[in-house]
């Protein structure tokens, strides 16, 4: 009876709806007629009461029917969470027995390189914390060193910049770092903790063709069954690290490819194309409107070797 009558309660004092007339309980408990007299301060005349007849009693049994599915529902979902906390447990306990870590690897990060032939190349770091994707702590980073094809090289530049910037803002460091590749990337990665002073992290390097995991100064590499659940946590972070470089390498392509279009027109430089990508959006958007809009962006001229270029 207490449980009701808080429900019922919290229900109506909080209601963002038109009240109804009538409010049909399978039970008057002995405040009822408090709630009646503050909901009457909002409506005038609202009756509550046991169901009067058959319909009234079939509307509470529809009533009682949908609630008892809504705690089955509640409880099912309690029970899959529970599960799956389990299961990500166990996976992170393994996991440190596996690679002998000092503990569970709490806080994994992955870390992926994206480019074509070294242009418009960017870097990637995802964090995964307690098995499970952490996108505020995500970050992108365009490569400021290379412009060759240098994978390993372009590793080491973002792994510097993250930890370097992690140290001097005292922010957590993770309990295992994963990179996308074999010795060669995982070596380097390695090299850049040494040099900061935190090569007591845990750190393994991913292979693709047979889904090889590499360790620091171990000749052999693990090779997993592919249903582990420690191989499927570290290919979700390594899939996620590639997802996220390959995000911000798009639209950098992309954009260096939107530029490079405008910047054939004559009497359109720097200034002029960010002006234009500013105010309509993109080249399709340019290029669809009148000759009268352009105008009012660009002097006629140009607006007109807009026009003749991007027909």
């Amino acid at each position: 009876e207490e449980i009701f009558q808080s429900l019922i309660e919290q229900y109506y004092q909080n209601a963002k709806f038109i009240l109804p007339d009538v409010i049909i309980t399978p039970i008057l408990y002995d405040g009822i007629n408090l709630l009646k007299d503050l909901l009457n301060d909002f409506k005038e005349g609202i009756q509550i009461r046991k169901p009067k007849d058959e319909k009234e009693e079939g509307i509470l049994r529809i009533a009682t029917k949908n609630a008892k599915v809504m705690v089955n529902q509640q409880i099912q979902m309690e029970q899959i969470k529970n599960e799956e906390q389990g299961h990500i447990e166990s996976t992170l306990q393994e996991a440190k027995e596996l690679l002998n870590l000092p503990g569970e690897p709490r806080i994994i990060e992955g870390f992926d390189i994206s480019n074509i032939e070294g242009t418009d190349a960017t870097g990637s770091t995802v964090v995964f914390l307690n098995g499970k994707p952490y996108t505020r702590d995500y970050r992108h980073y365009k490569i400021r060193s290379k412009s060759t094809p240098d994978d390993v090289g372009m590793m080491k530049e973002v792994m510097e910049r993250r930890y370097s910037a992690r140290i001097a803002t005292d922010k957590p460091l993770p309990d295992l770092i994963l990179v996308d590749g074999g010795k060669g990337q995982l070596n380097a990665a390695f090299s850049v903790l040494e040099d900061l002073g935190i090569e007591n992290i845990p750190i393994i390097g991913l292979a693709k063709r047979l889904e090889e995991i590499f360790l620091v100064g171990k000749k052999e590499s693990i090779i997993l069954p592919q249903d582990s659940s420690i191989l499927k946590l570290f290919q979700n972070v390594r899939d996620e690290a590639h997802r996220f470089a390959v995000r911000l390498h798009k639209k950098q392509r992309e954009k260096r490819i939107v530029g490079s279009i405008l910047d054939t027109i004559n009497g359109i430089g720097p200034v002029t194309r960010n002006k234009l990508l500013q105010h309509f959006g993109s080249v399709e958007n340019i290029k669809n409107t009148s000759l009268e809009e352009l105008s009012k962006v660009v002097n006629k001229k140009v607006a007109e070797a807009i026009k003749k270029n991007l027909k």
